[in-house]
């Protein structure tokens, strides 16, 4: 799997929210005023009866019923406001879609198909929020995880605490850790503390009465676990080590500016923020091998995670967005301007994304975006 980027998807998006812009009455010209269709038949524009929902989140799946849609899925397009859903199957009766990127916005649906030159009538749609607020008290916050009950940990570099956050809101503090950098769930059910101030990795047990160190290694700012147990540690800025499941600790590659890591199939995926790139080192029997760069040229890559379609998700630290690269080279923004600067730690769990904001060393923020995929496997997280 080698990623490339393309700027295709974005730019069909834009050429049609921008046609769309200029259309709000059913029988307005599919491609506008100015812009008649390329090659016209005098087709009648489809027909929208109803859909099997008027509400729901990004990237659900709906059917369009009515009549005159094609029976080849590409011939037909369906707009969601200034967006475009993707076209799973269809029927001359029938249409299913899946929903775009859209969050907390009521958009009109509208068809059209191949050969018409028209719109079809609107039905409304409401996407429902799919952004919450988990805290915004906790100072310097470092560091999110998420146990298999929904509750949701973050730790606070201030403070020296992680604290426990319930799916009712319920805060506590779970354990006193001098925590700075990421925190995660390991193979034992054990939360494991980056102390990068204190050169070591903790973890505390799952009732949390039980702190021990793990390995005492220099600046570690985030971890993560292959399929065989052994952990990657990323050194602050410097580069990765290797704990094996003997508990043999090997420094294996140097990577300027390393930050944020992630195991994705069998490679080590790492951003390194000044160097402006995320690289892959393939996991073999010896330790990693040589370093692919993935994406360069970026501006301050930070967060990175995956779903279960392979799709890439990560942040940039003075941008307020969540980024995709799929493994077709299609990329798409999510959350656009709506998120924080900077995203330092992501986490994905399910289909949410958890997002934390450190605050710049004063109060910070925890927010939660639904992502409508499931969260790739996670060799760490066995709950």
């Amino acid at each position: 799997m080698k990623y490339k980027r393309s700027w295709g998807m974005l730019s069909f998006t834009l050429i049609i929210g921008m046609v769309l812009f200029s259309c709000s009455a059913p029988d307005e010209p599919t491609y506008g005023e100015d812009h008649p269709d390329p090659n016209p038949t005098g087709k009648a524009a489809p027909q929208v009866d109803s859909l099997s929902s008027g509400e729901g989140y990004l990237k659900d799946v709906i059917k369009i019923y009515g009549s005159g849609f094609s029976a080849t899925p590409e011939y037909n397009l369906v707009a969601f406001g200034k967006s475009v859903g993707k076209i799973i199957s269809a029927t001359a009766s029938e249409l299913t879609v899946q929903t775009p990127n859209l969050s907390n916005d009521t958009v009109d649906v509208l068809a059209s198909v191949k050969g018409s030159e028209y719109w079809s009538q609107p039905l409304s749609f409401i996407f429902k929020n799919t952004l919450k607020t988990i805290d915004e008290e906790i100072v310097w916050p470092n560091g999110v995880a998420v146990d298999g009950d929904g509750n949701v940990y973050i730790g606070s570099a201030d403070a020296g605490a992680i604290y426990k956050v319930t799916p009712d809101g319920v805060k506590s503090e779970f354990a006193s850790v001098p925590v700075s950098g990421s925190i995660g769930f390991g193979p034992d059910n054990y939360l494991y503390v980056c102390e990068q101030g204190e050169d070591k990795i903790e973890r505390i047990s799952p009732d949390g009465s039980t702190i021990e160190e793990v390995v005492s290694v220099p600046g570690p700012v985030d971890f993560d676990w292959d399929e065989n147990g052994n952990m990657y540690i990323v050194e602050n800025g410097t580069g990765i080590h290797r704990l094996d499941t003997s508990g043999s600790l090997t420094y294996m590659a140097d990577l300027s500016t390393a930050k944020c890591s992630r195991v994705f199939g069998n490679y080590l995926y790492v951003t390194a923020i000044w160097a402006g790139k995320i690289s892959r080192f393939e996991i073999t029997s010896d330790g990693l091998g040589d370093e692919e760069v993935v994406m360069e040229e970026m501006d301050s890559p930070l967060g990175i995670e995956f779903d279960a379609e392979g799709t890439m998700y990560y942040t940039l630290a003075w941008e307020t967005s969540l980024y995709t690269l799929q493994e077709d080279g299609t990329e798409e923004v999510l959350y656009e301007g709506e998120l924080m600067t900077p995203m330092h730690y992501i986490n994905f769990h399910g289909k949410i994304m958890y997002i934390v904001y450190p605050g710049w060393g004063g109060v910070g923020e925890t927010m939660s975006a639904y992502i409508g995929v499931e969260q790739a496997p996670n060799y760490g997280l066995q709950f």
